[in-house]
């Protein structure tokens, strides 16, 4: 089998979820015995956020990309379109695909390509298109990652009533019924796909970086037995967004009443000094002094951070109507894996569907509401959970390793190459 995996909005880079969830996936599946061909043709705004933040230094992120997977399996694009990552409104989208077509298709051609691994909704629309235009017969599998249409009005990039979420909400209907298959991170996800008429509906868990796990970190209770658990938070934090500052500072306050000595963690490329200030305004200096912001250059190091911590919290946000919880209740989140990798019981957001179902069915963590919060069960429950951090591990590699993952991809390449 010959495989392209296609990423077109999303900005390569090999220290960030891309790098955990694409590049290495990639790299992976070239190990594959089976898979005969794996390569990454990358779609990305010509001005994005690696420019402004890294400048010149941004292309060292596409070489070492190339070295991982090797530069004759790596191809770019650069696209005129604005920074909307994959949220496209409709007026914008032919800018992602104009003129895009014909060099796709060269590629696929090129290459002998069986199946087109498209990663978000974008990529899936411009391989569908490429696919019709030129009378091909190439497998599409739609990687979603998320309910894009709905995710976009969380972030404000649109509401409910407006036409570009009716626009995606048809493309997602057509884009179900003409992929060979969706493929979904949670179970919610997987489910919701197939009652939207999805011709065929898998589930394949994220991935996470196991080769830097170490279980003689996993294994210490020592900060359980002195009372001064820490409780860590990894991803991206801003108000206006999925993960909220002052969810995750409340879930916090919370814990330390009935843990005084509890000290929290957060792992984040947001802004340190603002979320600082932010916790500040919410708890106060005591809060801000028992708090650690530190940052991790790549998935592997994150893990590797994770480890030093003894739970977790994903505090997600409150939904505000119907809508949002309907939503919320497909979310898995990359931290969720990460999170039970590392053997840590997990603090979920009730609303988070995917993640609440896999920690509750593994017995590993609690469910909480975002207004009344912990009681004194649920941090006694987690702090024994704590205690027998390598049960939760070892399930959680079986799930979320990335050498299994690529078998179950794999496998399911062969299914859909065999099948109508």
């Amino acid at each position: 089998m010959r495989i392209m995996f296609l990423s077109w909005g999303e900005v390569p880079r090999i220290s960030s979820v891309y790098g955990g969830q694409v590049v290495e996936v990639v790299a992976a599946l070239q190990r594959q015995g089976d898979i005969n061909h794996v390569s990454l043709v990358s779609g990305y705004p010509m001005i994005h956020s690696g420019m402004v933040r890294e400048k010149w230094r941004y292309k060292r992120q596409l070489q070492k990309i190339r070295k991982r997977i090797g530069s004759q399996n790596f191809s770019t694009r650069r696209l005129p379109v604005p920074p909307v990552g994959v949220h496209p409104k409709p007026w914008q989208l032919p800018l992602f695909t104009c003129g895009h077509h014909g060099y796709l298709a060269r590629k696929i051609r090129n290459q002998s390509i069986d199946i087109v691994h498209c990663r978000s909704y974008v990529a899936t629309h411009f391989a569908l298109e490429t696919r019709k235009r030129f009378g091909m017969s190439f497998k599409v599998v739609f990687d979603a990652r998320s309910l894009m249409p709905e995710e976009a009005t969380i972030t404000g990039r649109w509401t409910e009533q407006d036409t570009a979420y009716n626009y995606w909400k048809k493309r997602e209907a057509e884009m179900l019924a003409q992929a060979d298959v969706v493929v979904s991170v949670s179970e919610p996800m997987r489910a919701r796909f197939a009652r939207l008429g999805a011709k065929r509906s898998e589930l394949i868990h994220l991935n996470v970086a196991i080769n830097a796990l170490d279980s003689k970190l996993i294994s210490d209770t020592s900060r359980l037995e002195s009372g001064s658990p820490v409780l860590a938070y990894c991803g991206y934090l801003e108000e206006g967004s999925w993960h909220r500052p002052n969810n995750l500072w409340s879930v916090f306050q919370s814990f330390k009443i009935h843990c005084p000595g509890v000290k929290l963690l957060v792992i984040t490329k947001s802004n340190h000094a603002v979320l600082r200030e932010s916790l500040r305004t919410y708890a106060g200096e005591a809060a801000v002094s028992a708090s650690t912001f530190t940052s991790a250059p790549s998935p592997s190091e994150t893990v590797k951070l994770l480890q030093t911590a003894d739970l977790a919290v994903l505090s997600y946000l409150d939904p505000d109507n119907e809508f949002e919880i309907e939503l919320s209740e497909s979310t898995f989140a990359t931290k969720t894996a990460e999170y039970a990798a590392v053997g840590l019981p997990v603090l979920v957001n009730r609303y988070c569907g995917g993640a609440r179902d896999y920690i509750l069915s593994h017995n590993a963590g609690v469910s909480y509401d975002p207004v009344s919060l912990l009681s004194i069960d649920d941090v006694n429950r987690v702090l024994e959970l704590a205690k027998n951090r390598i049960r939760i591990s070892e399930f959680a590699r079986n799930d979320f390793g990335l050498p299994d993952n690529a078998a179950r991809w794999s496998a399911l390449y062969n299914r859909i190459m065999i099948e109508d």
